[in-house]
């Protein structure tokens, strides 16, 4: 639908919004998740629920501006390594994951729960996590928009009308029903007479 101006009418807009927040919401979701095991398996503590909420939402905010068409693979590894780091240092922050409250010893945890790990396996993990990612922000878009003019109203409409095959004919019969009279209504009221029988 165009304007009088030839411009995109609000309706396209808003169905390229539409898709760009799903792209986003299902690529931070994802994002979120892989990282946060990729942490995990990279020898730092598993993040909860909470903390993971909390990624999704930073990782939200990095990410989504560079899903458009219009980003450049610079800005989008860019994008990716904030989200990853961001989330590495959520997730390595004392007290968030594997304490559940039971630290008495703030000293002792802030140097237990460095964010440069001792090891090289963190850094490998949270490299693959990004590289998941990159390979994320291009198959989600796409995969969404699929899906929503898999689903859109117009395709819905096309099916609907298509034609329906003719009904097969059946043949139907109809009972003889004896109206009954006034008199038949009244006598079938009252089946019998008397008190109400004994409960036993």
């Amino acid at each position: 639908m165009t304007g009088a101006a030839g411009e995109p009418g609000i309706d396209a807009r808003l169905r390229r919004r539409r898709r760009a927040l799903g792209a986003a919401l299902a690529v931070a979701a994802a994002t979120t998740v892989v990282t946060g095991c990729a942490h995990a398996l990279g020898g730092g503590a598993a993040p909860d629920a909470l903390l993971l909420a909390t990624a999704a939402i930073v990782t939200l905010l990095v990410l989504g501006p560079v899903l458009g068409e219009r980003a450049s693979g610079a800005r989008r590894v860019v994008g990716v390594a904030i989200a990853q780091l961001l989330q590495h240092v959520l997730y390595s922050l004392p007290g968030t994951a594997g304490s559940g409250g039971h630290v008495h010893d703030a000293g002792a945890a802030l140097q237990a729960a460095t964010v440069g790990h001792a090891h090289a396996s963190m850094p490998l993990a949270h490299v693959a996590a990004g590289l998941i990612t990159l390979g994320l922000l291009r198959a989600v878009p796409r995969a969404v928009d699929a899906l929503l003019e898999a689903m859109s109203l117009r395709r819905a409409e096309a099916a609907l009308d298509a034609p329906l095959p003719a009904p097969r004919h059946r043949a139907s019969v109809i009972a003889a029903v004896r109206r009954p009279s006034a008199l038949d209504v009244l006598r079938s009221a009252v089946q019998r007479r008397g008190p109400p029988l004994p409960v036993v």
